[in-house]
């Protein structure tokens, strides 16, 4: 008999540490964690955003607070964990999403656009994963890792991401190698993939370039753009005992694209 499985997706009584959850994605996440039970640190840049995403889970009757931070800085970092758990007490999830995006052809590129995203998506990445996995360690209560990767971590693409393709192929070898690391603490690290989903970075892309709309949808056989809300589904799959054989892998949210 498998037992009643009817609890494998709940997440009451667990805390999850979202950064980047004031917005897109991370919002998405935080809220959907919410809604199964967890209670939320959500992580920002931006205060303002970061309070109205907790305040909104406060109001429909969960727990969380709002951190702001710079997830490039290392002091930054320390404190939101350390502010968390003040909270909280502990930390079972962490779901690393904060990201940017600074395009330009690869031969123009300057080195301050590409040593800003790779701060803020790899080591923004990096301080949290270490900092939470230290906790998860010394906790002895094993945990869930979720890093947000991208299917252009994966695959080339056209709009001049270099520093952004090899932030995110750097969080999937990271998530990889946590993985292995800490398996014997039973923390499992995973990623996410996605394609372009409608985020307020993607929906400036757009309303900038309207042609970048066609380019994305010639590479997506579903033939849309990813809702935010479709990334529910996916993370609390991993943050959940649904996924509880799950670690090392990169799950793509992608309509198809990776598959043509």
């Amino acid at each position: 008999m498998i037992g009643d499985v009817k609890t494998l997706f709940d997440l009451t009584g667990k805390v999850a540490l979202v950064t980047g959850g004031g917005q897109g994605l991370g919002e998405a996440i935080a809220q959907g964690f919410a809604q199964f039970g967890a209670a939320i640190s959500v992580v920002d840049i931006n205060q303002e955003t970061a309070h109205s995403v907790a305040d909104g889970i406060q109001a429909a009757g969960g727990q969380a607070i709002a951190i702001e931070c710079d997830v490039s800085k290392e002091d930054q970092a320390k404190a939101a964990v350390a502010k968390t758990l003040q909270e909280f007490g502990k930390i079972d999830i962490l779901s690393a999403v904060a990201g940017v995006a600074d395009r330009n052809p690869a031969e123009e590129m300057s080195v301050a656009q590409w040593d800003r995203v790779i701060a803020i998506n790899l080591r923004g990445i990096w301080l949290f994963d270490q900092e939470v996995g230290k906790h998860m360690i010394e906790r002895g209560q094993g945990g869930s890792i979720i890093n947000m990767a991208s299917v252009v971590g994966q695959v080339g693409i056209k709009t001049g991401n270099a520093n952004y393709a090899a932030s995110k192929s750097g969080i999937i070898g990271l998530t990889r190698t946590l993985a292995v690391e800490w398996a014997r603490f039973n923390i499992r690290v995973n990623a996410i993939a996605p394609i372009q989903f409608k985020t307020p970075l993607v929906v400036n892309l757009i309303t900038r370039k309207p042609e970048t709309l066609d380019y994305f949808l010639a590479h997506i056989p579903l033939g849309r753009l990813g809702e935010v809300r479709e990334m529910v589904g996916p993370a609390v799959f991993l943050a959940s005992e649904a996924s509880s054989m799950v670690t090392g892998t990169v799950l793509d949210v992608d309509g198809g694209h990776l598959a043509t």
